[in-house]
């Protein structure tokens, strides 16, 4: 099963960065980035992250990227 981070972030400079370099640190490889603006109020942003199946994501990842000030949601997905 894959693991998807869906990611609900207030659209900043440099948010991106700094949810980037929370997996960087910690050594995950991302499979795939989707970032995008919403339609309906864009100062705010998505963010799907895909990580490879054999990454163990828990509750520990969402307590950290919820400290980043801009972040206002995250759930993990698996499909």
């Amino acid at each position: 099963m894959k693991k998807i981070l869906y990611i609900l972030l207030e659209n900043q400079p440099g948010v991106l960065s700094r949810v980037i370099g929370l997996f960087s640190q910690r050594g995950y490889n991302i499979e795939r980035l989707i970032a995008k603006p919403l339609k309906k109020n864009n100062k705010l942003s998505t963010v799907l992250i895909e990580l490879s199946e054999n990454i163990n994501l828990n509750e520990q990842i969402k307590k950290q990227l919820y400290k980043l000030i801009n972040v206002l949601n995250v759930k993990i997905i698996s499909t």
